[in-house]
């Protein structure tokens, strides 16, 4: 039987651990708001002002979330080696994309805060934790690894098309992820699943424009469907 005074701390200390854990949620919520508010803004098709004043924010929030909980790591980071040196690593991407903003260079910000994205995923698969923004970040990748193709000539040749349909494929499969792993406080609002829906039927656009071998349409249709998925992921991410 445990001594007294070893099993009072321990009820002593479970429930906040549990409330520690739920305080760094809430903090790394509200941060992570504000990124993604940043990373929006600043890409070439927005090149928002308003960038610059929330990666202000965020890098504020950031150093904050440092502050408190870098020496200390929450429960569900407690066994992590690296939990500090990736806070910090993500203030200094925070620092650079600043600078970048500072010498009007938001494009190049918008790209280095894209690391932000990658160091936090990395984070979360080290530490065995899930999250929507998995979901909404696997789609982007293959989005950008798509569009990132080269249609420089009018009509697509038969090995381009074959790997296209593939990489449309893979996309299609992860626009049925974002309404599969809707999250909990999402699953009754219709205009999420609408906008979602909306998304798949854009990537079935792709696909025929795809098999059509014709470059116009696919162009246009993939400009289409990074509209509706960054407006998605400012609601949703």
């Amino acid at each position: 039987m445990l001594p007294l005074a070893l099993l009072a701390l321990l009820l002593f200390c479970a429930p906040a651990r549990a409330a520690g854990a739920a305080t760094f949620n809430e903090q790394y919520s509200e941060a992570w708001t504000l990124f993604r508010n940043a990373l929006y803004q600043s890409a070439p098709e927005q090149d928002d002002p308003a960038a610059a004043a929330s990666l202000r924010a965020f890098s504020l929030a950031w150093r904050g979330l440092m502050s408190q909980w870098g020496a200390r790591p929450p429960r569900q980071y407690a066994e992590d080696p690296r939990f500090a040196e990736e806070l910090s690593a993500i203030a200094e991407v925070a620092a650079e994309a600043r600078r970048q903003i500072r010498q009007s260079r938001p494009d190049q910000a918008h790209v280095t805060l894209q690391q932000i994205r990658s160091l936090l995923a990395d984070m979360r698969r080290r530490n065995g934790l899930a999250a929507y923004d998995d979901c909404l970040d696997a789609f982007d990748e293959k989005l950008a690894e798509t569009a990132d193709d080269d249609f420089d000539q009018p009509e697509l040749g038969a090995e381009h098309t074959t790997q296209l349909c593939e990489q449309l494929a893979v996309l299609a499969y992860l626009a049925e992820r974002l309404e599969l792993q809707a999250p909990d406080a999402l699953l009754q609002d219709a205009e999420f699943f609408d906008m979602a829906e909306q998304i798949a039927q854009q990537v079935r656009v792709l696909n025929v424009a795809a098999q059509a071998g014709r470059r116009d349409p696919l162009v246009a249709a993939l400009a289409d469907l990074r509209r509706s998925f960054d407006k998605f992921y400012l609601l949703y991410g």
